[in-house]
């Protein structure tokens, strides 16, 4: 008897986990199939919703569309019964044809609510009226001139169709608008009960899911190999990851290098076509000033006056291509650039500025030299605008096949405060600058206060280069 109730236990055994955990596979698959179509339904509604919100922004556009059209159909008569050039009717012809067009687009936007169908139904009215009136008025004109058409005008009939339509399309708006509210927040109200819905279904499959893992408790050694397939799987997102880097870091040297090209044309366009322009005008005005100076010395002490103007505009040009492209760093190099850059930065704002160079700060890559010049211009940028300092002292110097560099200034420095606060663009734009050229920056509290730039940039690089170092940032 004991013999057989053991054998009976044992055979139920047998029998019962492979049942139980067939019929948890099979709940588990009808949850997961109740959860998706509580996911598609959620989806459903909230698209509904969407759609309405749509369609109502959509026919607000186009009610807008309509009042435009009905002032530039209007511009049009007008101009041309003042100036008789036929040309100016096409708009109005044009518009003639789109206003019925808008009307039926807003009526199909609308043809859920019935008051505003009814409100597109008098718009119609309104606009036909409007435009046979509008007619009349181009009959008065061609049989009578502008007296005919400004005594039709008169009567004032033309004010009061169009205070009417303005009327029509405001009331028009004003129901959209409220309609649009409620959809937002109809809109809303699903994303929420959407939410909880799908909150709900996923708890009740995630507690199927964990029960049926639960019952597996027997395929333990298919963990191992799971767990060793994700450490491939890790290991080659990692490669992945790296690889996806080292394309961003060429991606914005590219983008670097295509800008500083376009300020480049820009800037040599600025002074091969526009400087030849400005120059052109100031020799002729200058001819005509001095024909002039006798015979009609008001002119031509206007005249002097506009050359002083055209100065200031060739300045301001100077000005402009020297900010795109300094032409000292194409002309004589890096160290004379710079040293030009800092003196004039220095003479404007007024903070006393040195800058030493050592050995020749040449490269075989174009880019390279102007990433440094920029660097530079929003290093002494930042310290004009939050520094507080008085004095800056610069160097560059080449260690090797890298340029080497430090600005440092006397000011207040960068603050935790400062540190803390969100997207400082000025330090982004100098690390993202170096960077792309696989090269090392440093921000640091200087000897005597303030603060202090180190920066290293390979300028002679291939493909095959380290990646770059990281960006430090250390205050004492």
């Amino acid at each position: 008897m004991k013999a057989s109730m053991l054998s009976g236990q044992k055979l139920r055994g047998a029998w019962e986990a492979p049942i139980v955990m067939f019929a948890a596979y099979v709940l588990g698959m009808a949850l997961l199939v109740a959860s998706s179509f509580i996911d598609f339904r959620n989806a459903s509604e909230l698209e509904a919703s969407n759609n309405n919100v749509s369609h109502t922004l959509e026919a607000m556009d186009k009610l807008r569309q309509i009042g435009n059209t009905f002032f530039v159909a209007e511009t049009s008569l007008r101009a041309y019964i003042i100036t008789d050039n036929a040309e100016y009717l096409e708009p109005y012809r044009d518009m003639q044809q789109r206003i019925p067009l808008h009307l039926a687009e807003v009526s199909q936007l609308v043809s859920d609510t019935p008051e505003q169908r009814a409100s597109v139904d008098t718009l119609r009215v309104l606009a036909s009226a409007k435009f046979e009136e509008m007619d009349r008025t181009l009959d008065a004109y061609r049989s009578g001139g502008q007296a005919g058409a400004i005594a039709m005008v008169s009567k004032g009939d033309a004010l009061d169709s169009t205070a009417g339509i303005r009327e029509r399309i405001r009331l028009m708006l004003a129901e959209e608008s409220r309609l649009l509210a409620e959809r937002h927040a109809t809109a809303a109200t699903t994303y929420s009960t959407g939410l909880a819905r799908a909150a709900v279904s996923t708890g009740i499959v995630g507690l199927a899911l964990t029960a049926f893992f639960l019952l597996m408790h027997r395929f333990l050694r298919q963990r191992d190999a799971a767990l060793k397939s994700i450490e491939a799987s890790n290991a080659a997102l990692e490669q992945r990851v790296i690889d996806r880097t080292a394309d961003l870091s060429h991606l914005s040297r590219h983008l670097l290098n295509v800008r500083e090209h376009e300020k480049k044309v820009i800037a040599r366009d600025l002074h091969d076509e526009f400087g030849s322009y400005l120059t052109a005008i100031n020799m002729d005005l200058s001819r005509t000033r001095d024909k002039i100076a006798t015979t009609n010395p008001e002119q031509a002490a206007k005249l002097e006056r506009t050359l002083g103007l055209l100065g200031s505009a060739i300045e301001m040009k100077r000005q402009l291509i020297s900010d795109l492209r300094p032409s000292l760093l194409d002309n004589l190099g890096l160290g004379p650039a710079l040293e030009q850059y800092i003196d004039e930065w220095s003479r404007r704002t007024g903070i006393a500025a040195t800058f030493d160079h050592e050995g020749e700060l040449v490269s075989n890559d174009e880019g390279c030299p102007i990433a440094i010049f920029r660097v530079f211009q929003e290093a002494l940028t930042n310290v004009a605008k939050h520094s507080g300092a008085t004095r800056v002292a610069s160097h560059a110097y080449r260690v090797g096949e890298a340029i080497e560099f430090e600005i440092a200034d006397n000011g207040v420095g960068i603050t935790d405060a400062d540190r803390a606060k969100p997207g400082i663009h000025g330090l982004l734009g100098i690390r993202e600058r170096i960077l792309a050229y696989r090269g090392h920056v440093e921000f640091s509290a200087g000897k005597d206060g303030g603060t202090m730039l180190r920066g290293t940039m390979p300028c002679h690089l291939s493909e095959a280069d380290a990646e770059p170092r990281p960006f430090v940032m250390n205050f004492a």
